[in-house]
């Protein structure tokens, strides 16, 4: 998506119209580089930073880890997940890992997890990012914004 379509169709209900309209070039390039986005990033972790880290504490993520260590021995794509989880680290948000996740969830997964478990696992990826970041992989600046909306002469680019 380009810059423009983003600010004229405004998808994720950001409200640009009025900062457009006040031509607050710089107040429309703050919302877009305000991480209030939260979505699953790389993210390398352990059983140690498991039991530091999930939702509900240390007690909470040893029965997880146990449930895991347990069902490692029966379905293969664990068993290598958890000699990673063991050893140097598994990427807790890559897509494989986040499905994986979900499966083991359902009864076709064995049912090795609730879903909250899954839920609480999978939020361990979880980083704020801004709507720019996710759409354009870096912050806009106001300069960026003001070449979208207006042409050189001032003239309004976007109608609002």
């Amino acid at each position: 998506m380009s810059l423009f379509a983003e600010l004229q169709n405004d998808p994720a209900g950001l409200g640009y119209t009025a900062l457009i309209s006040a031509k607050d070039d710089e107040g429309v390039a703050d919302l877009l580089n305000a991480r209030t986005f939260s979505v699953p990033t790389a993210r390398m972790i352990t059983a140690r930073g498991i039991l530091s880290d999930y939702p509900g504490g240390p007690s909470a993520a040893a029965v997880v880890l146990d449930k895991l260590d347990a069902a490692s021995a029966s379905i293969p794509a664990l068993k290598w997940a958890w000699k990673f989880i063991s050893a140097e680290g598994l990427d807790i948000g890559h897509a494989a890992t986040q499905g994986m996740l979900d499966f083991l969830a359902t009864a076709s997964g064995g049912n090795v997890l609730t879903a909250q478990e899954a839920e609480n696992l999978k939020s361990l990826a979880l980083a704020k990012k801004s709507r720019s970041e996710i759409l354009f992989g870096k912050q806009t600046t106001a300069n960026e914004v003001a070449a979208v909306v207006r042409d050189a002469p001032g003239n309004q680019l976007i109608w609002v």
